[in-house]
């Protein structure tokens, strides 16, 4: 669908998007000390990071999750190159989700793409009938959204059918309903 509408040039849209996400997650999981501003607030992905790679099963796979979200809030927050996926104050759900997978399945970067155009169309479907606003709607717009996002891409690369990438994606923001910032 994404294709059909937005040409094939869109692919390397999907492909520096990834790309950047990327790069954020390595820079903020090799960054230590402190975010620049006045608020002295430590880094602190590296040492999640670090801490993750001695914990095994779920907890390990979820230590690392952490870390790799951490690491690109970490790196908009340094004012790096940014990442909204859908908003900078959800950044790191996308992100994450889908470089933890890439890692633990072997993912090549076609299948990201493919799956981030997956992503797009759920973010859009949020922002066109809804908001993907915290100021709008709280922080189930921006993190309800992403983790619609990151949802109905990991069932799409997890070989999912159509159906149950909608339903991953409607699981993902319900959930998150309520949520006040």
């Amino acid at each position: 669908v994404v294709l059909q509408h937005e040409g094939p040039g869109i692919q390397s849209v999907f492909a520096h998007i990834w790309a950047t996400m990327q790069r954020a997650i390595e820079r903020g999981l090799n960054a230590e000390g402190k975010l620049p501003g006045a608020l002295n607030v430590a880094r602190k992905s590296a040492s999640y990071y670090a801490k993750a790679g001695h914990m095994s099963g779920s907890i390990g796979q979820t230590a690392h999750l952490f870390a790799f979200a951490l690491a690109v809030s970490e790196e908009n927050a340094a004012g790096h190159e940014v990442v909204t996926a859908p908003t900078c104050g959800a950044s790191g759900v996308l992100p994450s989700v889908l470089y933890s997978l890439r890692r633990q399945s072997n993912l090549p970067d076609e299948k990201i793409c493919r799956a981030l155009a997956t992503a797009g169309l759920i973010g859009n479907f949020v922002k066109r009938n809804a908001s993907i606003s915290g100021a709008e709607v709280g922080c189930q717009g921006e993190v309800g959204t992403a983790c619609a996002m990151a949802a109905a891409a990991a069932t799409q690369l997890l070989g999912g059918s159509p159906r149950q990438i909608e339903y991953a994606a409607e699981m993902g923001l319900e959930h998150h309903l309520g949520l006040t910032c």
